[in-house]
């Protein structure tokens, strides 16, 4: 196994009263799986990629890495942003480089990996460009290759296509599936946020439905389709229908 949360919550205190955000969570994601979270707007959703990330600690319960407690910032992770997160000031190649640089790896190192990964998500030739000089599928790629770079056996994607058109996104998807296959790269496990029920049942092995306030699981179903997945396909939209059946019960 190589991610447990076991009994987590989590509550946000500030001048008023507290703010329960999850409750009771537990999740276990092998090593190798395509995981998807979602769930209705302020389920916690977001906060649980922070606390796999270790961004933020539970108030109670444990996360675990490979059977060991998390410490601190997990840097065998990498997060993935739905606005970029990219420094307006510097070009591809300098976004790409502030996560290695973060890491203590020597410049030269560095330079060869993010070239590496810059050219892994479609990029080559655009080394030299601002962020204002990209759209919005080329700046998520550079958000890509800035978490690829790390070479993080978990990649986690908070809602990573939200602000896409429709048709950068489905490449997208596609490419990040090949990205996850892909037996030349050390990611191997990935578990992201949408919104977006076709797409979780498009990526995903298993989609995690989280509800309420605070946040619980509601169901995790493994979805047991063939890849490439059909959309037109029947057994697609029973799975579809299914989860947004359960998504109104919340």
């Amino acid at each position: 196994m190589l991610l447990k949360l076991e009994n987590i919550s989590k509550v946000y205190q500030s001048d008023g009263p507290p703010a329960t955000i999850l409750a009771n969570l537990n999740i276990n994601v092998d090593a190798g799986q395509f995981v998807c979270f979602v769930g209705p707007s302020g389920c916690g959703k977001s906060t649980t990629l922070r606390l796999i990330n270790g961004l933020l600690p539970p108030t109670t319960g444990k996360v675990y890495f490979k059977d060991k407690p998390l410490s601190g910032i997990n840097l065998q992770c990498a997060l993935v942003f739905q606005n970029f997160a990219l420094l307006p000031w510097l070009t591809v190649t300098q976004n790409v480089l502030l996560a290695l640089e973060a890491r203590g790896m020597q410049l030269p190192a560095a330079k060869k990996r993010a070239a590496y990964y810059i050219d892994k998500v479609g990029l080559d030739g655009f080394e030299a460009a601002y962020p204002r000089e990209l759209s919005g599928g080329m700046k998520q790629r550079v958000g890509i290759a800035r978490a690829l770079s790390v070479e993080p056996e978990l990649l986690l994607m908070d809602e990573p296509f939200s602000a896409l058109d429709p048709l950068t996104s489905i490449n997208l998807r596609e490419e990040l599936l090949d990205i996850w296959a892909d037996p030349n790269l050390a990611v191997s496990t990935v578990i992201m946020v949408t919104h977006n029920i076709e797409e979780a049942v498009e990526l995903a092995d298993r989609v995690v439905l989280i509800g309420g306030r605070p946040g619980r699981i509601i169901a995790d179903i493994e979805i047991a389709l063939a890849r490439p997945r059909h959309k037109n396909s029947e057994e697609f939209s029973r799975y579809v229908d299914s989860i947004f059946s359960l998504m109104a019960e919340i």
